[in-house]
């Protein structure tokens, strides 16, 4: 029976070749192969190549210039120079020509040795002079100019203020004699005879009138050289005090008149 199991080769199971068994059951390990290794290489250089070209498109692609040569501006753009700047020297250049064939050149760096100034000629050397002398000049005229304008303007503003001290001494020296003098009792005799004159108010009383007058005169200092007069008179029942002033003629109170009432206060001219 074993005979007919085995194919009369004699063979059971524990002599079995192992490369003999069938390959059904054959397992992948996962590893990729050669081809799809090479298709992977293949399409990543076909991107970079698509990538590059691209670039390469992007920078050089579009329109381009019609190669139209620029013209140059008539003239010469060489020009020898005038000065002495283009004087040449015995043996300039030599050392560059020795060095090369492999002598030593001589000549030494002394660090501590100035820069030359640049060669120039006396002409413009000259006209460098001048040009800084009245540099020079202009600068020390503009600072004078500001000098004197600055003591100007102290002087003036000392003036200014000396000014406005002694006209508000003035002032108060004028209110004290007011303050201090009385008030005469005013008259019908006291009052202009001459025509042109102008009525500043009627009073119940002539304190008030006096009052009137003083902040008046105060406010406006020409009234006070007219002459000012307090009349009483009757009006109905009452008795008011009426504050006037003579101005000299009809002209001179419709001006003054005018004034005042530019000014916001009222006024009558009594002809």
């Amino acid at each position: 029976m074993i005979q007919d199991r085995d194919g009369g080769l004699g063979l059971d199971d524990e002599e079995r070749l192992p490369w003999l068994e069938p390959v059904d059951d054959f397992d992948d390990d996962g590893q990729a192969s050669p081809a799809r290794l090479l298709a992977i290489v293949i399409g990543g250089l076909v991107l970079i190549g698509a990538v590059l070209g691209g670039l390469w498109w992007y920078q050089n692609g579009g329109p381009r210039g019609d190669g139209e040569l620029i013209l140059a501006e008539a003239g010469e753009y060489k020009t020898a120079p005038t000065n002495d700047r283009a004087k040449v020297f015995e043996g300039e250049g030599d050392v560059a020509f020795a060095a090369s064939e492999g002598v030593l050149p001589a000549g030494t760096v002394d660090p501590n040795r100035l820069p030359e100034e640049p060669a120039v000629t006396p002409e413009e050397r000259a006209a460098a002079a001048a040009a800084a002398q009245k540099a020079a000049e202009e600068k020390a005229a503009a600072e004078k100019l500001a000098r004197d304008q600055l003591v100007k303007d102290k002087a003036a503003k000392d003036a200014a203020a000396k000014a406005n001290a002694a006209k508000a001494a003035l002032a108060e020296k004028r209110q004290a004699e007011r303050a201090a003098t009385p008030t005469p009792a005013p008259t019908p005799a006291a009052a202009p005879s001459h025509s042109g004159t102008v009525q500043l108010g009627a009073f119940s009383s002539e304190a008030a009138a006096n009052k009137a007058w003083a902040t008046l005169s105060k406010r406006f200092s020409y009234l006070e050289q007219h002459g000012r007069s307090i009349a009483p008179a009757k009006v109905g029942d009452r008795t008011v005090y009426r504050l006037r002033v003579g101005a000299g003629s009809v002209s001179n109170a419709e001006a003054l008149c005018q004034k005042l009432r530019v000014a916001g206060e009222g006024c009558v001219i009594v002809r």
